[in-house]
């Protein structure tokens, strides 16, 4: 039995050529040339496609960002009929915050007319303007400047307190334009404003900046001086703001003696 197999014929060089160009594309030899080396049987890097834009739906703004429209409220022209619309109309702006009103109190035309921005609580929970400690202090404030409580008239710019003891921005145009009518139905010589947030309502800056300098309360017709000072509850907490506000009260023009 013969063993030896036949010679096998040369390939061509035709189809050498074709091998060796079938063999350079599967190695990729016929792509251009790269700069950077690369791994011939790694695999391609995922290019991430950059992310279009978020397509911004047309929706309504959330409930939480509706404000309510400011309310403008008819004032009463005349003191005793302006008393009584405080005291009893429910379209006041502060009529949902609580049942307990608390009504400005003092003489007509008096020497100074007190101002602050909320009632506060007394430690039986009810509401007043300012608590026996604070009027306490108060007093003492007044009698400092050559005034007593004979000449004087104390008034909130809400007449109740929310829970949180804050008022929305909304309503500060509001209020202001209250407290302006009452100032000009009250007729004061002097106004003192406590605290910052009455300073925010009022004059439009906290308290910090605006007692720097004497501000001018313009009501109707009319220009009354005033200044901005730390509320009594502030002086009894951190009594090294006395000197502070003293320095305030001396802005206030000189009260003569009756």
């Amino acid at each position: 039995m013969n063993f030896i197999s036949a010679p096998t014929a040369n390939p061509s060089t035709e189809a050498m050529i074709e091998s060796l160009q079938h063999w350079w594309s599967l190695a990729g030899v016929e792509l251009g040339y790269a700069d950077q080396p690369a791994a011939l049987l790694e695999a391609e890097p995922v290019i991430p496609a950059t992310p279009a834009p978020p397509v911004q739906a047309a929706t309504e703004p959330l409930t939480a960002e509706v404000r309510a429209p400011v309310r403008n409220e008819v004032l009463p022209g005349g003191y005793e009929d302006f008393m009584t619309w405080l005291s009893e109309d429910q379209g006041l702006v502060e009529a949902s915050w609580s049942r307990q009103r608390v009504m400005p109190h003092g003489v007509l035309a008096p020497e100074v007319m007190i101002v602050c921005a909320l009632p506060e609580k007394n430690r039986n929970g009810e509401a007043q303007l300012f608590n026996a400690d604070n009027q306490k202090l108060l007093e003492r404030m007044l009698s400092a400047i050559g005034c007593d409580s004979g000449q004087t008239y104390i008034a909130s710019i809400a007449v109740s307190a929310p829970a949180d003891g804050r008022i929305d921005e909304q309503h500060w145009p509001s209020l202001k334009n209250r407290l302006l009518h009452h100032v000009g139905l009250v007729g004061p010589k002097r106004i003192i404003c406590f605290g910052d947030l009455a300073a925010k309502i009022i004059f439009g800056e906290d308290m910090l900046t605006a007692r720097k300098n004497k501000q001018f309360i313009n009501h109707e017709s009319s220009q009354t001086e005033a200044i901005v000072t730390f509320h009594p509850r502030i002086l009894i907490e951190r009594p090294l703001f006395k000197a502070e506000a003293w320095k305030d009260l001396q802005m206030l023009t000189r009260i003569s003696a009756p």
